[in-house]
């Protein structure tokens, strides 16, 4: 179970689970079926809700829209290792940002420490240190994930994308560079094929136009009742909003496989999943 966390969790600048998301969690896993929050937080921003989640030495997460896939130590002075990343150059991209937007701030993620940023952030935007520095330091050293931040920013995203990078919007005012074809998707397939399940044995929860291709990439994926049109179109169900717990109630649908080792996959493309439907139904999930 793919697992995004802010909008679906949790509210965005939000930091607290709900009692009934802890639960619904908890019982999962006392199944037997693996749990991967899948965010677009940082590693920073994932570990306290790993913690409340309950995910313990072994667990892992995937953090910056897949930049960074990470395992859980148990360690509270090492909390994780990096078990995947991928950097890229941000030059190309922020001298692009610049230009159509000259006032913008920009930042440049440094995994576990923090962000090296032009001009500060609000807090609850980017977890962890924020060291000011040039601009020409800003984009100097490659990375796994930089941000750039003004109002209207996204309308240029597709510009921005040709520089030979992801460009991922949230809202009109912010975009997320990450290597090219790196994704949520691309990361949770690949833990996928680390773990040899089977594709028919996967599921998701999103609410985000940064969850659609991981939706519509496992077999069983959960729109959240407040995502836009879009994001539903992309998934197999439709739950409740976050007031109402829906990731919760999608979780409680999980039952654990009992599929044979070695047995065939059977394929969905987009356009063999179910219509998205209101209410959450059951799906199948495998443990590693």
């Amino acid at each position: 179970m793919f697992l995004d966390v802010t909008g679906t969790l949790l509210p965005d600048g939000g930091d607290d689970v709900p009692e009934p998301t802890r639960r619904a969690v908890a019982a999962v896993i006392g199944r037997g079926i693996p749990v991967v929050p899948c965010t677009g937080r940082s590693t920073l921003g994932v570990l306290p809700i790993a913690e409340q989640l309950g995910l313990g030495k072994g667990s892992m997460f995937i953090a910056s829209n897949g930049a960074v896939t990470a395992e859980l130590t148990g360690n509270r002075h090492r909390p994780f290792q990096i078990v995947r990343q991928r950097l890229f150059d941000p030059w190309p991209a922020l001298t692009v940002a610049a230009v159509v937007a000259p006032q913008m701030a920009m930042a440049v993620e440094q995994v576990g420490v923090g962000w090296r940023v032009n001009k500060p952030f609000p807090a609850s935007r980017l977890r962890g240190l924020q060291h000011i520095v040039d601009e020409r330091v800003l984009w100097s050293q490659h990375t796994t994930r930089a941000v750039v931040y003004a109002p209207g920013i996204a309308a240029y995203a597709p510009q921005i994308q040709g520089t030979g990078c992801t460009a991922t919007t949230h809202g009109s005012d912010w975009i997320d560079l990450t290597a090219p074809g790196r994704s949520k998707a691309s990361e949770a397939d690949a833990l996928r094929r680390r773990w040899d399940i089977h594709p028919d044995d996967t599921a998701a929860i999103g609410d985000g136009i940064n969850d659609r291709a991981l939706l519509r990439q496992v077999r069983h994926g959960f729109a959240m009742g407040a995502a836009p049109q879009a994001v539903k179109d992309a998934a197999n169900y439709v739950t409740g909003t976050l007031d109402h717990h829906g990731a919760a109630a999608a979780l409680d649908t999980l039952t654990l496989s009992t599929r044979e080792p070695g047995s065939e996959p059977v394929e969905s493309t987009p356009a063999e999943t179910t219509p998205a439907k209101t209410g959450a139904a059951e799906a199948r999930a495998v443990a590693r």
